[in-house]
């Protein structure tokens, strides 16, 4: 996203203070982490099924291939517009929908949905950056506002509802988890003065705000709300791996490799954030535990 750019002149001009200290002598980097609070500590042993819409993107790409590697997933139901590859469509672990607009979810799509039993959704479609629309707000707005919201309903209304609570724990997830991929910075209150990127930041808030109104009135099924919605603030989103310029950056900017975003997303999924009045994300929250790894880093 473009409000991503202060990241990336920070993440430059550090890397390029790191390579120059490289150079000179050897620079040891000993950081003290927190293991984030959003993340549940127990593990799942319950499979599940999950949604993702945004498959064919580079963040979409990355999440269906953890997907695929999770024990705890074992059915991938893969909404796009575009084919998969074909290393993908062909996995016995992938069902691919083709839905061409995600404007509209007509009834005999959400009937088969539903009789795949699809217990969360993970969303990430959309242009990565807000210049990805050349300045055209309004097509923005309908891809980062109007597509997840309406998606979020529909999933609410005819998803969320088919699960059962009082399912035994290792049959069935409940309640039905969207896990919305947002961006750093993103602001819900759309009267607040902005002094830079005011429009990515407010549109992303907009479609958070939404699908958290959406999940507050959402339907009580044995005393629970039946759709719970995550949203996930990365900053900018490097490759993934564990190359020392991500392990560095992830270490001081608001940045993440793409493979531990998608874990992130996959734990969000499966488990939640743990405390039901925690909604968001940052960069730093979805990085885990996993870049704990930089405390013993020696370049």
């Amino acid at each position: 996203m473009d409000f991503t750019i202060m990241g990336d002149l920070a993440l430059h001009s550090f890397l390029s203070e790191s390579s120059r200290a490289t150079n000179s002598s050897e620079a040891i980097f000993h950081l003290i982490p927190t293991p984030s609070p959003y993340h549940p500590q127990h593990t799942t042993t319950t499979t599940m099924k999950i949604l993702i819409c945004g498959a064919t993107g580079f963040i979409g790409t990355e999440m269906l291939e953890q997907c695929i590697k999770h024990n705890y997933i074992s059915h991938i139901y893969c909404l796009t517009r575009h084919e998969l590859p074909t290393k993908y469509s062909t996995h016995k672990k992938v069902v691919q929908l083709i839905h061409t607009d995600f404007s509209q979810y007509p009834e005999h799509l959400l009937d088969k949905l539903s009789a795949y039993k699809i217990e969360g959704c993970i969303w990430c479609l959309g242009g990565r950056t807000y210049a990805t629309y050349k300045g055209k707000k309004e097509e923005a707005e309908m891809v980062w506002i109007h597509y997840p919201i309406q998606a979020a309903n529909a999933f609410a209304a005819a998803l969320a509802t088919k699960l059962d609570p009082n399912a035994p724990p290792n049959k069935q997830k409940f309640p039905f988890r969207f896990i919305f991929v947002s961006g750093w910075g993103a602001e819900q209150d759309q009267f607040r003065g902005l002094w830079m990127w005011n429009d990515s930041r407010k549109i992303k808030g907009a479609a958070e705000k939404g699908i958290f109104d959406i999940a507050d009135n959402s339907e009580m099924i044995g005393g629970k709300r039946c759709f719970e919605a995550i949203a996930l603030r990365p900053g900018t989103v490097l490759a993934g791996g564990d190359a020392v310029t991500t392990l560095l950056s992830e270490a001081v900017v608001p940045v993440i490799g793409v493979d531990r975003l998608a874990k992130c997303a996959i734990k969000m999924a499966l488990e939640g954030t743990g405390f039901p009045d925690r909604k968001v994300l940052e960069n730093k929250d979805c990085l885990g535990d996993d870049w704990m790894m930089i405390n013993s880093l020696t370049i």
